[in-house]
């Protein structure tokens, strides 16, 4: 055969073997659609995070006879160990692989393996926490990855139904600790050099995580573990609403929050205040209370307020922590303050056993307190002290040493502390000297006007100042003019000591000063008045007794003349003639308080039951040969004969 006849042969193919090469040729155009379709899976599979790329993972990683127990401990494991090498991304994968762990349905090990997957969704909204707190740039970025880490969790948490070990409920509570913390070193009433974008940003995010978990308080039951997270999350929700509303509009006091902050704190006859409550529902009102009083100069509620600030002052005594906190710190000691100021200016009956200058000194010792505290935060820098609040305590602190000072042999300026030194470049600190200044020389009215140079402490220390302004006058009256003078006119006297002239002292004012200092026996020069013509005199030579002249007419003016007065005069006579010291030599006080004698005294009077004579009353009669007799009379005369000299 020819070359010919064979190229034909080999181009001429069978009709069998021309379907078979299309068969071939079909064939490789399908392998090419599976290979299309491998790629695209492929790409699809790239894009997808979910579990399937971890259940790979999971087992191209360990031995196939590995329990799926033991995978999940050490991938756990080896996300604690990354996560304390702060290598978060990676620790966040491997925690991620035991969330994604594919289940198994075995007798109780089911239960095992959801248990080991709240731990790791737990260990992953903990994982950034510090991160979350600490940095500042791409924070929103990160939070946003923790609401959805978050919303996983929640997801996760309705579809088991907290079926698993009773640790659920604390390890929740811990990581709603760690991510909604306690605010212990900013106050709700102290907000003016605050990073409010910063601290907006928080309360907006700890509201959307809690948020996230308010399913829980619609379950019921009587589990104590699951009811004290209903009451974390309300607390937590509640906390942020306030505060971000304070960072934004500043008002806090209206009906939606004033009706709910009573109820942040547990107070009921079915169990003790201790056991219901915790520093940081406590510590909230508080603050809210301290900003009510700067608002308002009065606490509302001071049953609440004083039985919060015992629960504080125990738990911080019990907890060496606690009293370490300088933020607590500063909670309690402004709370205590603020109480001591709310009662001075109600008159409160509680503080009424304890003497004007005590209180004063533990209401300075409470502001040194505080302006200590503030120091070991780092909060007493030149530019926090331009605050409402710094320039309270400092104020204060100042103003309660000038008062103390006046009445003490010990001079000890309060410039001189550290804590005030710090500041003494701010210009708060500058009108306080020269309010200390006033003060020392008795220059009323520039003593008025430095202080009002801080008008918006006119209001929550009025009852400080107004205590200033009667010391140095009584200072003043005592000091220069009852030397200075022998007889001065009234009129005159309440010129010398005004204040000002939209503050006008009256005569009754003058007068109760002069009262009230025979009264404590502040009265350095001995006076006396005659009101007849509002003069004053003073001076040692004015201890005259009235003649017997005196005695006569006014013996003679209440009864015959045949007839013995003191027999026959009414018993608000006699008291009246031994007041003006007609039959009886003045005295004076020789214990150590007059005030405490005079209570007594009164008292005793008080009780006093005269006899009846004939069935009839003898109260406007005084009856000696009686008197005399009595318990009562005996009583009164061995305090006389014990007190007067």
């Amino acid at each position: 055969m020819s070359d010919e006849d064979n190229n034909y042969d080999d181009f001429m193919l069978s009709d069998d073997e021309g379907m078979e090469s299309i068969e071939m040729e079909e064939e490789t155009d399908d392998e090419a659609e599976q290979i299309v379709q491998l790629n695209e899976d492929k790409s699809r599979d790239d894009q997808d995070r979910g579990g399937r790329q971890h259940k790979q993972h999971v087992r191209g990683t360990f031995e196939k006879d590995d329990k799926v127990e033991d995978i999940c401990e050490k991938l756990f494991e080896q996300g604690k160990t990354l996560k304390e090498d702060e290598r978060y991304k990676e620790a966040r994968d491997s925690f991620l692989k035991v969330y994604y762990t594919e289940e198994f349905s075995s007798d109780g090990g089911i239960e095992r393996l959801m248990a080991w997957k709240f731990k790791s969704l737990n260990e992953i909204l903990r994982l950034r926490a510090l991160q979350l707190y600490f940095q500042k740039s791409g924070a929103q970025d990160l939070a946003l990855q923790v609401l959805e880490d978050t919303a996983t969790m929640s997801v996760f948490l309705q579809r088991i139904n907290f079926q698993i070990d009773g640790s659920i409920f604390e390890l929740l509570s811990d990581t709603f600790e760690v991510l909604a913390p306690k605010w212990e070193r900013v106050f709700l009433f102290d907000i003016e050099k605050v990073d409010k974008e910063n601290m907006i940003c928080k309360m907006e995010f700890q509201k959307n995580f809690m948020d996230q978990f308010q399913w829980i308080l619609k379950k019921s039951g009587k589990d104590y573990k699951l009811q004290n997270l209903q009451r974390k999350i309300k607390k937590k929700m509640f906390i942020a609403v306030v505060w971000h509303r304070r960072l934004t509009t500043g008002d806090v006091f209206i009906p939606e929050i004033s009706s709910q902050i009573q109820n942040i704190v547990q107070d009921n006859e079915y169990a003790s205040f201790e056991e219901n409550n915790d520093l940081e529902s406590v510590s909230m009102l508080l603050q809210y209370s301290i900003l009510e009083f700067m608002k308002t100069a009065r606490i509302n509620n001071r049953r609440l307020f004083k039985k919060c600030i015992d629960f504080f002052e125990m738990m911080i005594s019990k907890s060496l922590t606690f009293s370490q906190e300088s933020g607590l710190m500063v909670v309690l000691n402004t709370s205590k303050a603020v109480r001591i100021l709310d009662s001075d200016s109600e008159n409160d009956l509680s503080f009424a056993l304890m003497k004007y200058y005590d209180r004063k000194e533990e209401l300075k010792n409470m502001f040194l307190y505080i302006l200590k505290h503030l120091e070991e935060m780092g909060k007493l820098r030149e530019r926090d002290i331009t605050s409402f609040f710094h320039k309270f305590v400092l104020s204060g602190f100042i103003f309660t040493s000038m008062i103390l000072e006046a009445i003490s042999s010990d001079k000890i300026n309060p410039f001189g502390f550290e804590q005030v030194k710090i500041a003494l470049g701010s210009p708060i600190v500058k009108v306080l000297e020269a309010v200390y200044k006033c003060f020392e020389r008795l220059e009323l009215r520039q003593l008025n006007a430095n202080i009002s140079l801080i008008p918006e402490l006119s209001m929550v220390l009025n009852g400080i100042i107004q205590d200033i302004y009667y010391l140095a006058q009584t200072l003043k009256l005592w000091r220069r003019i009852a030397r200075l003078y022998s007889c001065i006119s009234i009129n005159d006297i309440i010129s010398m000591l005004q204040i000002s002239d939209d503050n006008q002292m009256t005569r009754d004012d003058l007068l109760t000063i002069l009262m009230r200092s025979i009264m404590k026996d502040r009265s350095v020069v001995y006076f006396k008045l005659d009101l007849t013509n509002d003069l004053v005199y003073f001076g040692d030579e004015n201890k005259v007794m009235l003649p017997r002249c005196s005695k006569e007419e006014f013996r003679l003016t209440i009864s015959p003349k045949n007839e013995e007065s003191a027999e026959k005069a009414r018993l608000i006579d006699f008291e009246y003639v031994n007041d003006v010291a007609i039959y009886n030599n003045p005295t004076r006080i020789r214990t150590k308080s007059s005030k405490d004698f005079f209570n007594t005294l009164r008292k005793s009077r008080e009780t006093v039951k005269l006899p009846r004579v004939n069935n009839q009353s003898n109260e406007d009669t005084f009856l000696p040969s009686y008197m005399k007799f009595s318990n009562k009379y005996l009583e009164l005369t061995k305090l006389a004969s014990n007190n007067l000299i």
